[in-house]
């Protein structure tokens, strides 16, 4: 009869499930890197480019509040255009809009705004309240 000994008993016996789990945890951690890095695609370039939309019509808004005079905000050639400022989208994402634009009075009123930021699939409409100048993306 062949004898082995004990420490190579062990060796040979396989993988304990905690080593198992520990190697499934490292590759669901890296997993989950490389879809945040890589991932996520067309709606959070949309997410990204509508919130740039918002703070271009959160600053023409404030312009207007400051000088005391009125800003137009124009959709011109697929940007938005608001005295010197222009903000186009990044390649492949659009903006659509209702209407040419809109003006921002002294009190922070306006027409209103509705625009409509598209990557593929992927949209969000950023609205600027007519009223209060509350500017949303939904």
């Amino acid at each position: 009869m062949l004898r082995t000994s004990k420490a190579r008993r062990r060796t040979t016996r396989g993988f304990a499930t905690v080593e198992v789990l520990v190697a499934v945890a490292v590759v669901m951690f890296v997993g989950t890197i490389a879809l945040l890095t890589f991932g996520g695609g067309d709606r959070s370039r949309v997410e990204a480019e509508a919130a740039q939309v918002a703070l271009f019509l959160q600053q023409a808004r404030l312009r207007a509040l400051e000088s005391g005079r009125a800003v137009e905000v124009a959709f011109v050639d697929g940007a938005l255009v608001a005295g010197p400022a222009r903000h186009s989208p990044g390649n492949g994402t659009r903006i659509d809009a209702l209407r040419g634009g809109t003006v921002i009075r002294p009190s922070g009123a306006s027409d209103g705004l509705t625009l409509t930021v598209r990557r593929g699939e992927a949209s969000r409409v950023v609205t600027l309240d007519w009223l209060t100048g509350r500017v949303e993306t939904k």
